[in-house]
C-alpha cells in the first residue's frame, strides 16, 4: 500500500572490483623501492644520485615503505574483493591500462637495479658548460690589464708571478670587494700562508674562488688538486685542459661543472675522463676574454676515480679549512 509523502528509494549497488592484485603489485613497487633504497646505501652509491644532506633524509624512508608495502600485500592476499572506499579514484580498468600504469612507474625502478652507478663526466659538463670562473672581477681590477696580445698563456703567468715574487709576503693584503666575500677573504689568508696550497674536495669550490678573486696575490704559489680530465674544440688540446669537477647542490639534476685551466706541454698524453692530480703552481690566462687562474703544472699523476666524485658546498669553508689540516 502507497502512503503519500513517502518515497521509495534504493540503495546504491556497490560495484565489485577484484583489486587483490593491484594491492600486491602496489606493494612489490613499494618495497622493492625500500629495497633498492637500502641496496644504493649498502653500496656506499647514494653519493651519484643526492647530496649529503638529503641522504640522510632519503634513509628514512625504507622503513615506512616497508610497513607500507606489508599492510598492501596483506589486503592483496587477505583482503575482499571489494573496494576499500568509496572515492572517485579507482583502480584502472582492463588489462592494457593497468600495464601501461604500473609499467611505466616500474621502469624506473628496473633500470636503476639493472644500470650502473657512475659519476657525470665530460658529456655532461660540454651539455651544462664548463664554468673557469668563480669569483668577482671588481677584486682583479685594480692595475691594468697586461697587454695579451702579445704574450701567449705561459708568458703571461710568468710576467705575473715575477711581479708578485717581488712584493713581501708581509704585505699581501686580501680585502674582500665586499660584505658578501668576507669568507674568501678570511680563506685567501689561511691559504696564502702554506707553502703548497692543497685544494681538499670537501672545499674545493671555495679555494678555488678565493683564489680566483686574489689570482693576482696568488701568482706563482705552489698548489695540489684532484679532478677529471675535460676538453673541448676551443681549447688548444696539445698544451691545455681543464680539470674539473661537478659541485652538487641537491641532486645531480642541478650539478654545475667547474674546472680550472691545466698548462702542460703533453696535455693530450692523458685521455678525456681520467681522473689526475696536478702539481704546478698559479697562474692566470683570459679565456673568452675574461681573466681566469691556470695552474702550471710540473707534475700530473693518474689516479683512480675518488670514493665521492662530486663536490658539495660548506656552510663555513674557514671553519672546515681549519678542521682538514688537523686531521
Amino acid at each position: 500500500m502507497n502512503h503519500p509523502g513517502y518515497t521509495v528509494t534504493k540503495s546504491p549497488v556497490t560495484k565489485s572490483h577484484p583489486i587483490q592484485w593491484h594491492n600486491l603489485i602496489r606493494a612489490l613497487w613499494i618495497g622493492g623501492l625500500a629495497v633498492y633504497i637500502i641496496h644504493l646505501n649498502t653500496t656506499d652509491s647514494l653519493h651519484y644520485y643526492l647530496a649529503p644532506t638529503m641522504q640522510r633524509l632519503l634513509l628514512c624512508c625504507p622503513v615506512p615503505f616497508l610497513f607500507i608495502a606489508a599492510i598492501m600485500a596483506w589486503h592483496g592476499l587477505f583482503g575482499n574483493s571489494q573496494l576499500h572506499c568509496d572515492c572517485e579514484h579507482p583502480p584502472p580498468s582492463g588489462w592494457v591500462r593497468s600495464s601501461l600504469m604500473y609499467g611505466l612507474i616500474a621502469i624506473p625502478l628496473v633500470l636503476g637495479f639493472l644500470m650502473p652507478d657512475q659519476a657525470l663526466g665530460s658529456s655532461m659538463a660540454s651539455q651544462k658548460g664548463m664554468s673557469l670562473s668563480y669569483g668577482p672581477p671588481e677584486i682583479r681590477r685594480k692595475e691594468p690589464l697586461p697587454d695579451t696580445a702579445e704574450l701567449d698563456i705561459k708568458d703571461l703567468s710568468k710576467k705575473n708571478a715575477n711581479v708578485e715574487s717581488s712584493v713581501p709576503a708581509t704585505k699581501v693584503q686580501f680585502v674582500p670587494p665586499d660584505e658578501y666575500s668576507r669568507e674568501f677573504a678570511e680563506l685567501a689568508e689561511k691559504l696564502y700562508a702554506e707553502s703548497v696550497i692543497k685544494v681538499y674536495p670537501e672545499i674545493f669550490s671555495e679555494t678555488l674562488g678565493s683564489i680566483d678573486m686574489f689570482q693576482r696575490q696568488f701568482a706563482g704559489k705552489a698548489i695540489s688538486l684532484t679532478g677529471f680530465v675535460y676538453r673541448d674544440k676551443s681549447m688548444d688540446q696539445e698544451s691545455h685542459f681543464a680539470l674539473g669537477r661537478f659541485l652538487v647542490m641537491c641532486c645531480p639534476a642541478d650539478a654545475a661543472p667547474f674546472g680550472v685551466m691545466i698548462h702542460i706541454p703533453n696535455a693530450d698524453s692523458f685521455p678525456t675522463d681520467s681522473w689526475v692530480q696536478i702539481d704546478g703552481t698559479i697562474g692566470s690566462a683570459q679565456v673568452n676574454g675574461e681573466d681566469t687562474i691556470e695552474i702550471q703544472a710540473s707534475k700530473i699523476t693518474p689516479v683512480d676515480q675518488p670514493a665521492t666524485p662530486y663536490i658539495y658546498t660548506s656552510a663555513d669553508s674557514v671553519k672546515a679549512y681549519g678542521k682538514l689540516q688537523n686531521k
